[in-house]
């Protein structure tokens, strides 16, 4: 017996898939949490080893790269931050449509593509002008 195009999933049917869904929003949600945290260990860890470098070492002007060792690692933790809110909002919002009872799929996967773009870039940019801001001062 099969079922006709426009005969209604039981509500049993309905839970499984939402249950689903869930799990896979909560296995999106540990990934980015993941990462983010890695870029928040990736700019603490780029001060440190810069500093360390910077010991053993010695450039012509330290206190330049010192400052724009800082910028970059605290860039690449605000990077982490910004990301891993954006990532809980997303969760968020995706969990909330999925209690509702007239659940219609949306892909989101061209606003997390984008997202991540954005602030790639916006990384790449703030350690560039840094970059520039730090060497060209006195």
């Amino acid at each position: 017996m099969s079922l006709s195009p426009f005969k209604k999933p039981t509500i049993t049917t309905n839970e499984l898939a939402k249950e689903r869904n869930r799990a896979a929003a909560e296995r999106t949600l540990t990934s980015w949490i993941q990462n983010c945290l890695s870029l928040i260990g990736f700019g603490i860890a780029f001060d440190r080893i810069f500093n360390a470098l910077n010991e053993l070492i010695p450039k012509h002007n330290p206190h330049i790269a010192m400052q724009l060792a800082h910028i970059i690692g605290l860039s690449a933790i605000a990077l982490g931050i910004f990301l891993l809110v954006l990532a809980t909002i997303g969760y968020l919002i995706k969990v909330k449509s999925l209690e509702q009872e007239e659940y219609s799929y949306k892909s989101t996967y061209i606003v997390n593509l984008s997202v991540f773009v954005v602030s790639v870039i916006l990384f790449g940019l703030v350690t560039l002008v840094a970059v520039f801001t730090v060497i060209s001062s006195p």
